[in-house]
């Protein structure tokens, strides 16, 4: 067994598949590392260059444009990728993919409208004030990051682990290409917040065409559908010129699949909104209270200190959501053991690399990226061991979703969000420094991750 196993395999039409038919949990672990790895390692490799060829500032303003559009892709997918990996049959999954793609395309278009309209009363101070001159590219990304979303969940059903790892490697290296090629060119910030857009772009392309869902291959990819009536031949009997499209799903079936997981759209999204709002609270307290600077140094920190979690943390969330909706739709019983293994195993795994940014931050990020950076490894140090508990309860935080407990989730969630934009803020109107903000920062992460974890155990325990 690896990091998660034990879960029947399933294919995209949720039927059961045999032990050959897909990779196992570690092998699915694996893959998915190794196109991350690939990806992100050359956005740190290029971190040393993009940290002489951008200040602070730019990137305290890709820190806040990266949380407007964060947010805002979760607002415009209404969490639908989540119901993906639960739905019963091929058609059912289609038919919510086709709804979170509508859905991701206007609410990014009323969320562009919205932001220029109100523009004059939240532009204040310089960081948000470049965010104004940039926000025609704001609905753009979040409509792309919301697309991103739903494919995702569409691999991630399919257990199509390969294909999760080659989107993550063109992601990373469209990101950085973009980036530096931007930042040599002169264009700053701008370039900086291209990247993350161009980036999702490239994984998209690298996957959209391979899938049923979206006119890649058929024969063969899937198994007969069970559910469907007997007078309709199953997909994977049927000649490739009969392929199914969007255009066969009818008003009533995207209707049943919205009703049947209205729980995502009417809780989960204001859970996530309020997760999302409490992750990303400091690119938008920071620059309000202590500063453009200071926030670009807490920017860069996080951008490098996430990366653990993007590499390792979010590979197997992304294996913990497909095993785990499997088991529930399966009824096996396996969901507390799936969880507490992956905590263990991230555990093991964060730890060592923890201890050694609280031992040599300042100095490493001093040496590697210059001295105008050195105070973003004293930030690195104190957010060592919240970083760490991070790493180890993100993946597991749908363990509420396929639990059916979203409502526990979204008063948690709700509760970070005040004591991350009310405790920094507070210090700072004390006269603490900056430093002291980043502390509490910190604390106010150690506590909402362990409690994370604290109602995983009472939610499965309960269960």
């Amino acid at each position: 067994m690896g990091a998660l196993g034990g879960a029947p395999r399933e294919s995209l039409d949720g039927t059961p598949t045999s032990g050959r038919a897909r990779p196992g949990a570690r092998r699915g672990v694996v893959e998915i590392v190794l196109g991350t790895v690939v990806g992100q390692g050359v956005i740190v490799a290029g971190a040393p260059v993009l940290s002489r060829l951008y200040a602070p500032a730019d990137f305290a303003l890709l820190q806040l444009f990266t949380g407007v559009v964060a947010i805002g892709a979760v607002l415009a997918s209404l969490r639908l990728e989540l119901a993906i990996p639960l739905a019963q049959d091929l058609r059912e999954t289609r038919a919510v993919v086709r709804v979170g793609l509508l859905s991701s395309v206007v609410i990014a278009g009323v969320l562009g409208i919205a932001g220029y309209a109100t523009s004059p009363w939240w532009a204040r101070g310089e960081t948000l004030r470049g965010l104004r001159a940039m926000w025609w590219l704001v609905p753009l990304t979040i409509a792309v990051l919301a697309m991103f979303q739903l494919v995702s969940a569409v691999l991630i059903r399919a257990e199509r682990y390969r294909d999760l790892a080659g989107r993550n490697a063109a992601q990373g290296l469209g990101t950085a290409a973009a980036q530096l090629s931007f930042g040599f060119a002169g264009v700053r910030p701008l370039g900086l917040l291209l990247g993350l857009g161009i980036g999702r772009i490239l994984g998209l392309v690298s996957v959209v065409g391979r899938q049923p869902l979206f006119g890649g291959p058929k024969r063969g990819t899937e198994r007969p559908d069970t559910e469907r009536p007997d007078t309709e031949r199953p997909d994977t009997e049927r000649p490739d010129t009969e392929r199914p499209d969007d255009e066969r799903l009818t008003i009533a079936d995207l209707r049943a699949a919205l009703h049947r997981f209205r729980q995502f759209p009417a809780v989960t999204t204001w859970s996530a909104l309020l997760n999302s709002s409490a992750q990303w609270a400091p690119a938008f307290v920071f620059p309000a209270t202590f500063g453009a600077t200071p926030a670009g140094w807490l920017a860069f920190t996080m951008r490098l200190l996430t990366l653990p979690a993007t590499v390792v943390g979010q590979s197997v969330a992304q294996v913990f959501l497909g095993r785990g909706a499997a088991a529930q739709r399966a009824d096996s019983g396996q969901l507390p053991r799936l969880t507490w293994l992956a905590v263990r195993r991230l555990f093991v795994v964060g730890v060592g690399p923890a201890l050694l940014l609280a031992v040599a931050g300042p100095w490493a990020f001093g040496w590697v990226f210059g001295s105008t950076w050195e105070q973003s490894g004293v930030y690195a140090r104190i957010l060592a061991a919240a970083f760490l508990l991070q790493f180890v309860a993100s993946p597991i935080g749908n363990v509420f979703n396929l639990a059916g407990r979203q409502g526990v989730a979204l008063v948690w969630d709700a509760c970070r969000l005040v004591l991350v934009v009310a405790v920094p803020t507070l210090v700072w109107a004390l006269g603490g420094s900056d430093v002291l903000g980043v502390t509490a920062y910190s604390g106010v992460l150690v506590f909402s991750y362990a409690g994370v974890l604290g109602l995983a155990w009472w939610v499965l325990r309960r269960a």
